[in-house]
């Protein structure tokens, strides 16, 4: 019903309120999305759900990053050209299981890494840096590793092995393409200041930038970017060589310059790309003196691919321009991005440097590209990290399968906090399942009976207590505590016998975000002519958030010498807390103290001296 009324298409061109809400587009490389992926996406839609509720044009986008290393490095186990494998895998994240988790996806504006609509505007960019001096062909020494058959950027190796395959990086003396994001090192560093983002991935960005002064020297432990790789899955770099001109730029009318098709795709380890050995692409004609050349055969990092792929979701229709002016004035820098903190000095550093650099060009009108970043937490199972080699990857699909897709979502938010992560176990997920079955019980059975005038002060100040609790948990991503809430007030609603209307639909609404099947179906049960999606949260009334108050009379001896105002279930300590506060205590107290204190709850304290 969602994708026949098109409800997560969002108009960029006309809608007031927007509010971009991004998330780590997946490469289709693996058997699938692991439940890891799917807890990433789900606390995103949460909050993207609960800001369309809020009024807001969610723009909600997801692609995938499918050139790379590492989506070619599982065709080669697999036996099957990169590309084959890349289409097939698509569909199957795409139609089996992105469809299916319940995000509000907007599948209009879906983009692919490997699509020549896209990778030309890849090349675009890599121009771009080359005409301003940025991208630059130098010999160095680098880190290879002999198992992928390729350079790799510092930032891709982690404690000298290969981040990829974990084989050991070894140095090797070549000529390659350099982005010079040193350049950007202290902007990249003093605008961490002011972004509003997860602390460790600020910190973890400041390391590795690592800024230091020797006798009035200013270093950095950052190195440009190497971009070049000798493989074949990846964007090629658009770059020509001419006897005559030197290194000349492929004029931009020319791109994309396309990925040829090749049987002969597997890495050389020879320090040249696949590409080298295709004579018909590499042979070519000179753009400045018209004389034979040759074609630069390395293709690019597939960081460089996804450093810019946010940009590229809002002008996803247009093939003129990488970004249309108006659309991205209107619709960035990202409201919230949500994703994996193992991410914090590759794809965000340098997607802020490819903004930062874009901005300078005149290209766009901000420098940084994510207003707000969170990082979430990892899932364990029985303690350990999920991994392949330790064989305890959860499947998703399975799950979804027997429990659906709203009970796993629900699981996966209530395990721990959001940006910690969580244990993930069987017997916890059923748990869920039977809370929802509860709620869908009790609203079927109190859906032709509901009270229509509102319910007594007390169930009126639950309510709205419940609204606030939830309405502040999502803001700040406590989703645990969001649906440890939601479960308690649900206990507390299935003890009466008679439901009002407005505490069922807020009830709803307020699950909604969370389960957003299960409160559609309901919410249609309920007569509504449109989505429980469509309406606004519940809004908490702050006079209902005042508890109750009593007068609690304070007495020296056994005398009445002033009175307090309590909550009736202030425990001893506190009201004995309040009352020393108050001067008359204070006055008849004289610093002696009372040999006992005794509390009639509601109705005195006596302090006896």
């Amino acid at each position: 019903m969602w994708q026949q009324n098109q409800l997560h298409e969002v108009d960029l061109a006309t809608n007031a309120q927007p509010f971009y809400n991004l998330m780590m587009f997946p490469y289709p490389s693996a058997e699938g999305l692991h439940v890891g992926n799917v807890y990433a996406f789900t606390g995103a839609d949460i909050y993207g759900r609960f800001m369309a509720m809020q009024g807001k044009a969610v723009f909600e986008p997801m692609g995938f990053d499918a050139f790379g290393i590492h989506s070619e490095n599982f065709a080669i186990k697999q036996g099957v050209h990169p590309r084959e494998l890349t289409a097939r895998n698509v569909k199957r994240f795409r139609e089996t299981q992105l469809q299916r988790i319940g995000n509000r996806f907007c599948w209009n504006h879906e983009i692919q890494t490997t699509d020549p609509a896209y990778y030309k505007w890849t090349q675009w960019i890599f121009l771009q840096l080359f005409k301003a001096g940025l991208a630059v062909r130098k010999k160095a020494a680098v880190n290879w590793c002999p198992s992928c058959k390729t350079v790799l950027a510092d930032e891709q190796v982690i404690g000298g092995e290969c981040e990829r395959c974990s084989a050991i990086a070894i140095q090797r003396e070549l000529e390659q393409w350099f982005f010079k994001i040193t350049q950007y090192a202290q902007r990249l560093l003093d605008n961490l200041d002011r972004l509003d983002w997860s602390e460790k991935v600020k910190t973890a960005q400041r390391n590795w930038i690592g800024r230091d002064e020797i006798d009035g020297t200013v270093q950095y432990h950052l190195r440009d970017w190497l971009i070049s790789r000798q493989r074949y899955w990846g964007p090629p770099i658009p770059i020509i060589y001419c006897d005559r001109c030197g290194i000349v730029p492929v004029p931009e009318e020319q791109l994309p310059v396309q990925l040829p098709e090749t049987e002969n795709w597997l890495p050389q380890g020879t320090g040249n790309s696949p590409l080298a050995d295709i004579p018909e692409f590499v042979n070519t004609t000179c753009p400045c003196c018209g004389g034979a050349a040759r074609r630069e055969t390395d293709v690019s990092d597939n960081f460089l691919d996804s450093a810019w792929y946010f940009l590229r979701y809002p002008s996803s229709t247009r093939s003129d321009v990488p970004f249309d002016g108006a659309i991205t004035a209107k619709w960035l820098p990202v409201d919230m991005y949500i994703g994996g903190a193992e991410h914090s000095v590759l794809h965000l550093l340098y997607s802020r440097f490819i903004t930062m650099v874009l901005h300078d060009l005149g290209h766009i009108p901000f420098e940084e590209p994510f207003q707000r970043f969170r990082a979430h937490g990892l899932l364990t199972k029985q303690g350990a990290k999920m991994s392949k080699s330790k064989g305890n990857v959860v499947n998703p699909d399975r799950y979804i399968e027997f429990y659906g897709a709203d009970t796993l979502r629900t699981y996966l938010m209530f395990l721990g906090p959001y940006d910690q992560g969580g244990d993930f176990s069987d017997r916890g997920i059923a748990g869920i399942r039977r809370f929802l079955d509860r709620v869908y019980q009790w609203a079927n059975k109190h859906k032709n009976s509901l009270q229509p005038n509102a319910p007594d002060l007390g169930s009126q100040r639950r309510l709205h207590q419940t609204i606030h609790k939830i309405s502040t948990d999502i803001q700040s991503l406590k989703y645990n505590t969001a649906i440890a809430a939601l479960m308690s007030y649900f206990n507390m609603l299935q003890s009466k016998s008679s439901i009002a209307e407005v505490e069922l639909k807020f009830y709803l609404l307020m699950l909604a975000p969370f389960a957003p099947h299960v409160t559609e179906e309901l919410w249609q049960q309920l007569g509504a002519d449109c989505s429980i999606h469509q309406q606004t949260f519940p809004q908490f009334d702050p006079e209902f958030l005042i508890t109750e108050q009593v007068t609690v009379a304070v007495q020296i001896d056994g005398r009445t010498r002033t009175t307090i105002t309590i909550s009736p279930s202030a425990s001893k300590e506190e009201a004995m807390a309040i009352a020393r506060q108050t001067k008359a205590v204070q006055w008849y107290l004289k610093n002696q103290e009372a040999q006992r204190v005794v509390y009639v709850p509601g109705r005195a304290i006596n302090f006896v001296t």
